[in-house]
This record gives C-alpha cells, sequence and structure tokens, in this order.
C-alpha cells in the first residue's frame, strides 16, 4: 500500500479513538454524575438503564451500537460500516473503563455548566471522527441514511432524532433537567455541523497535478465522487495539462486529499467552502438513482 494510504488509515484509527475517548469521557464525566438526559444510542442506554438499573451502561450500549451496525451494513454498504466497526468495538470498552473512575468528582460547577461542557466534548468528538472519514455508530448511522437517500443534513435530523430520545427518558425519569438536556442537543448539533464538516457543509477541491488522468480514475474508482476537468495552463512552465475539480461533502475531503498525494505527493490542492450546490448527487439523483 502506498504511503498516503498508510497515512490516511492511521489518521482515521487515531481520530476514530481520540473522538470516543472524548463520548466516553464526556458521558461519565458529566451526563451520568448531572443526570443530564442525552440524545443517540447513549440516550437509549440511559432510559433502559433507568428501568434495568443491574445492567452496566456500556453492555447496554454495546446491544445497541451493534444493532444500528447491522443497519448501516445493509443501507449503507461494507465500506461505510467498516468504519463504523472501531467505534462499535472501541466505544463500549472505554466506556467500561471509564465507568470505574470517579470522573463525576472532576468537574462540579453545576449542572447548566455542565450541560454546555458536555455538548462541547460531544460535538468535538463526533467531529474528529467524522471529519477524518470514520463514523462514531450508533444513532449517526440513522441521519446519514437519510442524508443518503432523501437528502437531509445530518445535523437537522440528528437533532430530530436526539429530541424523541430525549423525551423517552422523560417518560421514564420525569422532566428535572429536560432543559439542560435540550441545551445539549441544541449546542451539539450546532458544533457538529460546524466542526465536522457535514449535513449542508460542502467543499470544491481543486487539484492541479501532472498525473491528473491518475488521479482522476482514482477519485470516480476508489473515492467514488463525482470529478470534472478543466482545461490549465501552468504558469511557469506555460504547459498545457487539466485541473480536477470535485464539489464533495466535506467528510469525504481527506480521503480525497490522501488519494491524490498519494499518486503524486507534489499535487498542488486547492479547497473552499461551497454555500449551494445544484445537481446531480445534490439536488438530483446520480444515474445509480443515489445521492452522492
Amino acid at each position: 500500500m502506498k504511503t498516503g494510504g498508510w497515512k490516511h488509515h492511521l489518521t482515521m484509527i487515531l481520530s476514530i479513538l481520540i473522538g470516543n475517548t472524548l463520548l466516553a469521557f464526556g458521558i461519565c464525566a458529566f451526563v451520568v454524575p448531572n443526570g443530564i438526559m442525552l440524545g443517540g444510542s447513549t440516550g437509549i442506554s440511559l432510559a433502559i438503564q433507568h428501568l434495568l438499573p443491574e445492567m452496566r451502561l456500556s453492555v447496554i450500549s454495546a446491544i445497541i451500537n451493534g444493532a444500528l451496525f447491522l443497519l448501516g451494513l445493509v443501507f449503507l454498504g461494507k465500506k461505510f460500516a467498516a468504519t463504523s466497526l472501531l467505534s462499535t468495538i472501541i466505544f463500549p470498552v472505554i466506556l467500561a473503563v471509564f465507568e470505574t473512575l470517579p470522573l463525576g468528582d472532576l468537574f462540579q460547577e453545576g449542572i447548566v455548566l455542565s450541560a454546555l461542557a458536555c455538548a462541547v466534548v460531544f460535538g468535538l468528538g463526533i467531529g474528529m471522527v467524522v471529519r477524518a472519514g470514520g463514523s462514531t455508530g450508533g444513532m449517526d448511522i440513522p441521519p446519514i441514511i437519510l442524508q443518503k437517500f432523501k437528502g437531509i443534513p445530518v445535523g437537522t435530523s440528528m437533532m430530530f432524532f436526539d429530541s424523541v430520545v430525549v423525551l423517552l427518558q422523560v417518560a421514564v425519569s420525569g422532566l428535572d433537567g429536560i432543559l439542560c438536556s435540550l441545551l445539549v442537543i441544541v449546542v451539539m448539533s450546532a458544533t457538529v455541523n460546524k466542526a465536522l464538516v457535514s449535513g449542508e457543509k460542502k467543499v470544491q477541491v481543486m487539484i492541479f497535478s501532472p498525473a491528473y488522468e491518475q488521479i482522476r480514475k482514482a477519485l470516480l474508482e476508489q473515492v467514488v465522487v463525482g470529478v470534472t476537468l478543466l482545461n490549465v495552463e501552468t504558469g511557469y512552465d506555460g504547459l498545457d495539462q487539466k485541473a480536477v475539480l470535485s464539489v464533495v461533502y466535506a467528510r469525504k475531503y481527506p480521503e480525497i486529499r490522501e488519494t491524490a498525494l498519494s499518486i503524486d505527493p507534489k499535487a498542488f490542492i486547492v479547497t473552499s467552502d461551497v454555500t449551494n450546490v445544484n445537481g446531480k448527487g445534490y439536488t438530483l439523483h446520480r444515474y445509480d438513482g443515489t445521492p452522492l
């Protein structure tokens, strides 16, 4: 395997490890000690644990994440499932370790500040994982399925699902702390959309390289994104060549960058934010009937 490929996979693994560590830390340091109602698969786990207090939170989380992993495998394919497999395995393990530590004693500044700290930690954790091209697994899988088939932003549907899960916890735990829980959902959703380049966030990537044909083929066949070739003239040598242009959901950018650099380490890559996109893969389906 080429060096760029190793770097990409190493970055993904480290980001998934750190991101899941932040999520597990947030649960044990802020959520459980303050009784904060949480969304996602962890929120479902907290609701179940309230009904079955003899079960450890990490065990319930492992069962739910395993079921959602199978859902992602069916609807999103083996490649996506591979990105969420590591999170599905390591998150319950890290959570089980943190459950044995007195993390609740580290931060005792009140439930409101704890809720804000929790939202930021969770947002950063999710952002690290997804920005590297991985998945936290769990309840981010249904939003990604909706984005793929219906074009609904990940952050938007994530906030909806989290709200439903919080209401489920209200049914078993009462109304105490619901405002702080909703604060966590709103702030975390905003942090996710801001930090991790998902939802409606897209980027335009332009790659300038003499190996443009190899890069074009690799992006189409390996990364599976649409590309356009633009006629350009190099400024220094005055040579005619082509630039590779691709507009993608920004979570794809790290993989595009590493793929291009693995082919041409000297490739010149320019990336910029995109406000809106119309056309196949975004507002229209691709030829195979699925969104980009």
